[in-house]
Protein backbone atom coordinates (compact mmCIF):
# COMPACT_ATOMS: atom_id res chain seq x y z
CA UNK A 1 0.00 0.00 0.00
CA UNK A 2 2.71 2.66 1.04
CA UNK A 3 4.84 1.06 -2.17
CA UNK A 4 2.01 2.09 -4.72
CA UNK A 5 1.50 5.55 -2.76
CA UNK A 6 4.81 6.19 -3.29
CA UNK A 7 4.70 5.07 -6.80
CA UNK A 8 1.56 7.18 -7.60
CA UNK A 9 3.15 10.12 -5.92
CA UNK A 10 5.89 9.82 -7.95
CA UNK A 11 4.50 9.78 -11.15
CA UNK A 12 2.01 12.59 -10.43
CA UNK A 13 5.95 14.71 -9.14
CA UNK A 14 6.93 13.74 -12.36
CA UNK A 15 4.06 14.90 -14.58
CA UNK A 16 4.33 17.83 -12.83
CA UNK A 17 7.97 18.23 -13.91
CA UNK A 18 7.82 18.06 -17.41
CA UNK A 19 4.57 20.36 -17.72
CA UNK A 20 6.81 23.19 -18.91
CA UNK A 21 8.26 20.98 -21.31
CA UNK A 22 5.56 19.18 -22.74
CA UNK A 23 3.91 22.71 -23.52
CA UNK A 24 7.53 24.06 -24.73
CA UNK A 25 7.19 21.13 -27.21
CA UNK A 26 3.59 21.99 -28.09
CA UNK A 27 3.99 25.44 -28.73
CA UNK A 28 7.03 24.55 -30.67
CA UNK A 29 4.62 22.15 -33.10
CA UNK A 30 1.94 25.00 -33.46
CA UNK A 31 4.74 27.54 -34.55
CA UNK A 32 5.99 24.68 -37.39
CA UNK A 33 2.40 24.44 -38.58
CA UNK A 34 1.59 28.10 -38.49
CA UNK A 35 5.01 28.05 -40.70
CA UNK A 36 4.49 25.82 -42.72
CA UNK A 37 1.31 27.04 -43.73
CA UNK A 38 2.38 30.34 -44.51
CA UNK A 39 4.78 28.52 -46.77
CA UNK A 40 3.31 25.63 -48.40
CA UNK A 41 -0.61 26.79 -47.95
CA UNK A 42 -2.22 26.41 -50.79
CA UNK A 43 -5.11 29.42 -49.61
CA UNK A 44 -1.64 31.63 -49.62
CA UNK A 45 -0.47 30.79 -52.45
CA UNK A 46 -3.45 30.74 -54.23
CA UNK A 47 -3.99 34.27 -53.11
CA UNK A 48 -0.26 35.33 -53.54
CA UNK A 49 -1.48 33.98 -57.57
CA UNK A 50 -4.49 36.55 -57.57
CA UNK A 51 -2.43 39.41 -56.38
CA UNK A 52 0.12 38.74 -59.24
CA UNK A 53 -2.58 38.75 -61.97
CA UNK A 54 -3.88 42.02 -60.51
CA UNK A 55 -0.75 43.47 -60.93
CA UNK A 56 0.06 42.20 -64.45
CA UNK A 57 -3.27 43.38 -65.45
CA UNK A 58 -2.39 47.37 -63.04
CA UNK A 59 1.21 47.11 -65.79
CA UNK A 60 3.16 47.24 -62.49
CA UNK A 61 5.09 43.98 -64.08
CA UNK A 62 6.04 42.85 -67.69
CA UNK A 63 4.55 39.77 -68.96
CA UNK A 64 7.74 38.10 -68.55
CA UNK A 65 8.24 38.72 -64.95
CA UNK A 66 4.76 37.73 -64.52
CA UNK A 67 5.67 33.85 -66.06
CA UNK A 68 8.84 33.86 -63.93
CA UNK A 69 6.74 34.44 -60.48
CA UNK A 70 3.92 32.46 -61.74
CA UNK A 71 6.05 29.48 -62.59
CA UNK A 72 7.98 30.17 -59.14
CA UNK A 73 4.26 30.01 -57.44
CA UNK A 74 3.13 27.24 -59.31
CA UNK A 75 5.85 24.67 -58.35
CA UNK A 76 5.57 25.85 -54.39
CA UNK A 77 1.33 24.69 -54.86
CA UNK A 78 2.82 21.24 -56.14
CA UNK A 79 5.47 21.16 -53.33
CA UNK A 80 2.79 22.33 -50.63
CA UNK A 81 0.35 18.90 -51.96
CA UNK A 82 2.74 16.72 -52.05
CA UNK A 83 3.99 17.43 -48.58
CA UNK A 84 0.46 17.03 -47.40
CA UNK A 85 0.32 13.72 -49.14
CA UNK A 86 -2.17 15.28 -51.99
CA UNK A 87 -1.65 14.91 -55.98
CA UNK A 88 -2.71 15.97 -59.07
CA UNK A 89 -4.37 18.95 -59.94
CA UNK A 90 -7.58 20.81 -58.79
Amino acid sequence: MVMALGLLLGAVAFDLAMAPVNLFAEVCDKVREMAEEECWGEEKIKQELLELQMRLELDEMTEEEYMVAEAALMERLEEGRGRRGEGGEE
